[in-house]
């Protein structure tokens, strides 16, 4: 089978969340990544609870497709090691503080001098520049200081951590869109260059319409649960043993709620004649659909509005949607083998290119699985790699 990133290679030096997902995501397109870990301890990740054999899923679910090398790069020898490895790599990845690299000798301006092809692509909390860029921070921070959080939650509660890690995980994706745009550049121009993205820069950029909304008329939007500040109604709502989401967000759709419901007076309503009039009245018009909506269990509920053509989701558990027929039929949950955990399952890949898809080809790898091997290839002999370990460099 082909791969979109067959013969591109990659070193992922990140660790947690947003770097490691970038890496994951090239990988997944078919590019050889190899994934470089402090020995003692190791990426943050692998603490991170449940575990099987001794494998941690926070891991787990972002290092699939990857070989596995250990590195002390604070010493002299790992750090010409990673030097080798760079001469004949197209990507590097690292989130480390700022400055981190520098004092390793391994800066971009170093790396990139050993190999002008080199794609570098640095993820931070801050950006590598400004006046927080020595901050460190994490997924809860950046949603806290980017105004997310000052959304997320009930109208009267305290303000929420979206339960997702949208950030660590949005970065992540902007990372590989990078990446992926600096190596188009490369085809044309043969030389790599520097990619920068970081959780402050894409939490501000998710703010989206939020953010155009206070730059236009100066509105500071306010928690709405899981309503829409623009659209009414578009929310959760009760049913008779559950809840369900109902999308009713322009006219058509709000007449057909509205004949769904049997509420055929709501259409002569003024109050609710337009989205505006809806959203300035949903105070009084989010409380009469709850009332109706809780007439009916979800699953008799869904199927009507299904019916009338109004969108729709029951609100479901982890648990209902990773079996779901969908779920199956997108290959979204899949068998991969693994050599401590034979029944391993993990979540698929979400990308869907025609001639040359991606798949899991490597299980998340063990930490050093692959080290004497990738040694062995940069000419390094079993008695040489004996004494790096030895000396705690591997």
């Amino acid at each position: 089978m082909a791969y979109s990133l067959e013969g591109v290679t990659v070193l992922d030096l990140s660790r947690v969340l947003a770097g490691p997902y970038c890496g994951m995501m090239l990988a997944d397109m078919g590019a050889d990544v190899l994934k470089i870990e402090e020995p003692e301890g190791g990426d943050e990740s692998r603490t991170w609870p449940p575990f099987m054999a001794g494998e941690a899923s926070g891991y787990l679910s972002m290092n699939r497709n990857k070989r596995n090398l250990t590195l002390n790069l604070k010493t002299p020898e790992a750090q010409d090691i990673l030097k080798k490895l760079v001469a004949g790599a197209d990507v590097l990845i690292e989130n480390f503080r700022t400055g981190t690299m520098e004092a390793f000798g391994l800066g971009y301006d170093t790396l990139q001098a050993l190999n002008p092809r080199l794609i570098y692509c640095a993820v931070s909390v801050f950006g590598r520049s400004g006046p927080y860029k020595d901050r460190a921070g994490y997924e809860a921070l950046m949603q806290a200081f980017s105004g997310v959080m000052s959304i997320t939650g009930e109208p009267d509660g305290p303000p929420l951590r979206c339960g997702v890690s949208i950030m660590d995980l949005g970065t992540g994706m902007m990372a590989a869109y990078g990446v992926m745009n600096a190596l188009f550049h490369r085809e044309r121009t043969g030389m790599g260059q520097k990619v920068e993205v970081s959780l402050f820069e894409t939490a501000l950029s998710l703010m989206s319409y939020h953010a155009v909304g206070y730059l236009l008329a100066g509105n500071v939007p306010l928690r709405q649960g899981s309503g829409h500040p623009m659209i009414v109604p578009y929310q959760v709502f009760p049913t008779r043993d559950g809840e369900i989401f109902i999308v009713g967000s322009n006219q058509r759709l709000w007449t057909r709620l509205c004949q769904t419901l049997h509420r055929e007076d709501l259409l002569q309503d003024p109050r609710f004649g337009s989205n505006a009039e809806r959203v300035t009245h949903r105070h009084i018009l989010v409380p009469i659909l709850q009332a109706e909506t809780q007439k009916y269990p979800t699953a008799q509920l869904n199927e009507m509005l299904d019916k009338g053509g109004i969108p729709c989701a029951p609100v479901n558990t982890l648990d209902k949607v990773l079996t779901d027929p969908q779920t199956m039929a997108r290959e979204m949950v899949i068998d991969v083998p693994h050599p401590l955990i034979p029944d391993l399952r993990l979540l698929g890949v979400p990308i869907k290119l025609s001639d040359t898809p991606g798949d899991v080809r490597l299980p998340p790898p063990i930490k050093g699985q692959h080290t004497e091997a990738v040694l062995t290839d940069l000419g390094y002999s079993a008695a040489a790699i004996r004494a790096l370990r030895e000396r705690q460099v591997i």
